[in-house]
């Protein structure tokens, strides 16, 4: 187990919104996570900040369980996934937030557990001519950036500055590419400098290819232009 996973336990918690099963540690939350809202009053909210229908003994008041915020039945219905709260089941959420809810779940679905199954890559650390075959992958709490081989490195994530991908076979006129490796840049705790790790895809088997090819395309997904990371801190 790496250091960056020691701390990986969980417990299973119950709030007003549900069952969530989160890290015991706050420490080892992921940096994609968000914590739950506070409720709007029910005092502060006679009518429903959607559609402003009046609430009475038919009429129930529900709230968001994303946005806090209070509706009618009408209008929060839908229960949907909220992995970034820890649910362990659907919950009910506004249309609005729930439209985000269910953007966000093919990230969780598919990106983060194609980082965090890992590849293959050969890594050039700096501005060193020696690379080392090394098994890249996200931590199980998706803190760090895990590399293992002869040598061993623990990056974390929200010390990545920026991820430029390489790609091979581009044409002006548009033509097809493919990701053949990465260039990563980050921070050492304690040191404002930069450092560069160069990844490069393996060549020895076409699966380890289109393994490496799919986990830089989710890399680049997560961190394109910086988007990702602040809309999923919001």
């Amino acid at each position: 187990m790496s250091g960056c996973e020691a701390r990986d336990a969980k417990k299973l918690v119950r709030s007003p919104s549900g069952l969530r099963m989160v890290p015991e540690h706050r420490s080892a939350r992921s940096p994609f996570g968000l914590d739950e809202p506070p409720w709007v009053p029910d005092k502060e909210c006679p009518r429903c900040m959607q559609c402003d229908t009046k609430f009475d003994f038919i009429t129930r008041k529900h709230h968001c369980r994303r946005c806090g915020k209070c509706f009618c039945d009408k209008c929060c219905s839908k229960k949907v996934p909220l992995p970034r709260m820890c649910f362990v089941d659907p919950v009910r959420q506004c249309a609005e937030c729930a439209l985000i809810s269910q953007k966000e779940t093919e990230f969780y679905d598919k990106q983060l557990k194609v980082l965090m199954n890992g590849a293959t890559f050969f890594v050039t650390l700096g501005t060193s001519d020696k690379s080392e075959l090394m098994v890249c992958r996200l931590s199980n709490n998706q803190r760090y950036l895990v590399l293992d081989g002869d040598s061993h490195y623990e990056i974390e994530i929200i010390q990545i500055s920026t991820v430029q991908i390489l790609t091979e076979g581009f044409t002006p006129g548009g033509g097809n590419t493919r990701a053949i490796g990465m260039i990563l840049q980050y921070k050492v705790p304690g040191s404002e400098e930069l450092t560069q790790m160069k990844f490069t895809a393996s060549e020895d088997f076409s699966c380890n290819k289109k393994l490496s090819a799919s986990w830089l395309a989710a890399m680049h997904k997560v961190s394109k232009g910086g988007k990702t990371y602040r809309m999923l801190k919001k």
